[in-house]
């Protein structure tokens, strides 16, 4: 006997025919930076509040063909729920959580870690293709970049990749470097040393272009000059800069990148 279904309405198979272009746009917009930079800023935003709504319309569809077809048919069938399932936790829960947290202050004061060293989701909250290599510290469009510890820039420039306007400090004499990604502008050259709290750019969205409300500065913690080489830059944040702070030279100490 074939299920009745009710004129007008899609099924979760026809649902998913609509959702699963706009999940490859998102995905691709994150991760070309070609892309995502020629569009406007609320253009992703917006296909993926489409495509979250499309996936809650086709979770609910799918749990109605399940209760009908257990009346109908006497048995049951996962996989559609299944299915259902997974696109509503990775494309619809995740993101909403990340979006909550990014939008509640943090407790202490400091500024907010959209996403932590080697998380497999990106700042929006979506799943990303390889574990994070650094730490997002939120910040406002425009408002100061800090250099997290005295040193000397090796690089200023535009990377022309996710990272956008880059910016690395050598910490000598302890075989580290800090690296500073999606600046809006740069306020260093090659060569320059700089203090601790300096300011060396501005926050922005060049390279993997961040959605409005999670803005962020990507600080990274390399090893010598092995790009692959890279550390938790976390456990080394001592706080927000102070400039009436002694820090220790015994080991290097990292602030904030951001004012807080």
């Amino acid at each position: 006997m074939r299920e009745s279904r009710t004129p007008g309405c899609l099924s979760a198979r026809q649902i998913l025919w609509f959702v699963s272009p706009t999940v490859v746009l998102v995905f691709a917009g994150a991760s070309t930076p070609w892309i995502a930079q020629r569009v406007p800023r609320f253009t992703f935003p917006t296909v993926a509040a489409a495509g979250a709504a499309l996936i809650v319309l086709s979770f609910v569809n799918s749990l109605v063909q399940f209760v009908r077809r257990r009346r109908v048919e006497g048995h049951l069938r996962f996989f559609s729920v299944v299915v259902n399932v997974v696109a509503l936790v990775f494309l619809v829960l995740l993101p909403l959580t990340h979006l909550v947290c990014a939008v509640t202050p943090s407790g202490d004061g400091t500024p907010r870690i959209h996403t932590g060293f080697g998380d497999w989701l990106g700042s929006e909250g979506y799943p990303r293709m390889s574990p994070h290599r650094g730490v997002d510290v939120a910040g406002r469009m425009g408002a100061d970049v800090l250099a997290a510890a005295d040193g000397r820039v090796t690089v200023a420039r535009d990377n022309r990749d996710l990272c956008g306007l880059i910016v690395v400090i050598d910490h000598d004499p302890y075989g580290l470097r800090t690296v500073y990604c999606h600046f809006s502008e740069i306020a260093v050259r090659v060569g320059e040393n700089v203090k601790r709290g300096q300011r060396i750019g501005a926050v922005g969205t060049s390279g993997q272009r961040a959605w409005p409300g999670f803005e962020h500065v990507h600080l990274e913690l390399q090893r010598g000059r092995n790009i692959n080489a890279i550390e938790d830059p976390l456990p080394r944040i001592v706080g927000c800069f102070d400039d009436t702070k002694v820090y220790s030279a015994d080991r290097l100490v990292l602030t904030y990148p951001v004012k807080c």
